[in-house]
């Protein structure tokens, strides 16, 4: 084959997959979900609800929240992931820059890349409090479940990925790899 024709078919080719790229990214529904659950125990269902990277949090007369904005919420769980008896919302988002407003004191920069972030809030008097909240991760996670052990205590069972990018409002990750992880203490640790 001449030189001139492979470049040629190379070319179309590239073109193609860009092309195929970006309707993927733009066409593609963004994950939905629902659930009524009853995370403060006060005896009336809240309704959750994530569509297109945002979730709410609803309940008559109660508690009306919207997660952020700059939040780009994948999916959700609510259970009792940390063992405590309090049942909590776990949220796996992306979000720009590695931590909030409380950066560690030997982080000099804020890195502004987005990353991927596993958050737990608890519901308290009808206002959704962080429990905890992760750093940028360094293996984004593709997806989560809760699932109990013999003992009946919760763990996530995590899809990570190996490296991520974001690119026009999505996550696109590489690779996979299924790990498992439980609470303890003051965050999650593999198992």
């Amino acid at each position: 084959m001449k030189p001139v024709l492979w470049k040629k078919i190379v070319g179309v080719l590239a073109v193609v997959f860009v092309l195929l790229l970006v309707a993927f990214l733009f066409f593609a529904d963004n994950p939905e979900q629902q659930a009524t659950y009853d995370l403060n125990h006060d005896g009336i269902m809240e309704n959750y609800h994530l569509a297109r990277g945002k979730l709410t949090v609803t309940q008559p007369n109660g508690i009306n929240w919207s997660s952020p904005s700059e939040w780009n919420v994948q999916s959700f769980a609510l259970d009792d992931i940390t063992g405590d008896g309090n049942p909590e919302l776990v949220m796996l988002l992306w979000k720009q820059g590695s931590f909030d407003r409380h950066k560690p004191l030997w982080q000099k920069q804020e890195k502004n890349n987005y990353s991927c972030h596993l958050f737990v809030y608890r519901l308290i008097e009808n206002k959704l409090i962080p429990r905890w909240c992760s750093s940028a991760l360094d293996r984004p996670i593709k997806s989560f479940t809760v699932k109990k052990d013999s003992s009946g205590k919760a763990f996530l069972a995590i899809e990570e990925g190996y490296c991520s990018t974001y690119c026009f409002g999505r996550p696109i990750i590489w690779g996979k790899e299924h790990s498992n992880w439980t609470w303890k203490q003051w965050g999650f640790y593999r198992i």
